[in-house]
């Protein structure tokens, strides 16, 4: 199902994301600091929380478009976590935790239905590769390796897609997709807490980043990273007074979405909504 945003006038290109609905949607296995059993979600909370997503998303000038979860695929409602997207095309994802697998089928299966080509992995299981790693940061993606991405996957990854990749190795477990510490702005800006993060990417993304906005790790732990811009609007699931701030004075129009329920999965907003043009020009 389509949800269209309305015609904003904006000089920004539209976007589109792909949500899935919270129909199945539970903690029944703990593979990230945030998950336990013992704290699962409220299901008609969870419901009301993924509208007013995609209300917001929709307000901002987003086409929104999603697909039901399926039962015993709990994670499902994380759809940017399937596979890496851009130009119709896509990488799917190889999910590290065999709790997670079978999502990377299904979200594969919606993206073929709806036109777009997949690209073919090399015989190597060795490789894995989650979508909440990678992001854009003009035109360069960034990925995060560690927890859940592997280094060979970011390189497969640039080859593939014929564009460079930065790879950002993560050291803080809280943190282990790359979207949880790093938030595009725009071509100049982005959001970021560089201390959950080797040296290596700290390096790497100051140099890549003219205007940071760096974020401690407390300010971090409310997912205020783990966003999406649409045009001049951050859609935020939190927002600090410090870093809201910085983004009215930069010109961004905060739109605040909390998901309570949904980070008790350890997945703020940017994990529940894949970008279905990752190196479109937003």
């Amino acid at each position: 199902m389509t949800v269209t945003g309305p015609a904003t006038g904006s000089p920004y290109p539209p976007k589109s994301f792909l949500l899935c609905s919270p129909d199945h949607f539970d903690v029944t296995f703990e593979i990230n600091p945030w998950m336990t059993t013992e704290r699962r979600p409220d299901r008609d909370k969870s419901w009301l929380e993924w509208n007013a997503l995609v209300a917001g998303l929709r307000s901002a000038g987003a086409t929104v478009h999603h697909f039901p979860s399926l039962p015993g695929l709990s994670d499902m409602v994380f759809p940017t976590d399937v596979g890496v997207v851009t130009a119709k095309r896509f990488v799917r994802a190889r999910f590290r935790h065999p709790e997670r697998s079978n999502e990377a089928e299904h979200g594969a299966a919606w993206l073929l239905e709806h036109g777009f080509t997949e690209i073919p992995w090399p015989d190597d299981p060795a490789l894995y590769l989650e979508g909440g790693d990678v992001v854009r940061f003009g035109d360069v993606l960034l990925c995060g390796t560690g927890p859940r991405t592997s280094p060979a996957a970011a390189e497969h990854l640039s080859r593939v897609l014929g564009v460079e990749v930065v790879a950002v190795p993560i050291v803080d477990p809280r943190f282990y997709h790359l979207d949880m510490s790093f938030c595009p702005l725009d071509d100049r800006r982005a959001l970021y807490a560089p201390a959950v993060w080797d040296v290596e990417g700290q390096r790497a993304v100051e140099k890549l980043v003219p205007e940071p906005l760096i974020i401690s790790v407390d300010e971090a732990l409310t997912f205020s990273a783990n966003s999406v811009v649409v045009g001049r609007t951050v859609v935020m699931p939190a927002c600090p007074p410090r870093i809201r701030t910085t983004l009215e004075d930069w010109g961004f129009t905060v739109l605040l979405s909390p998901v309570e329920e949904f980070l008790k999965a350890g997945g703020g907003i940017r994990c529940m909504a894949l970008d279905l043009d990752l190196l479109g020009r937003a």
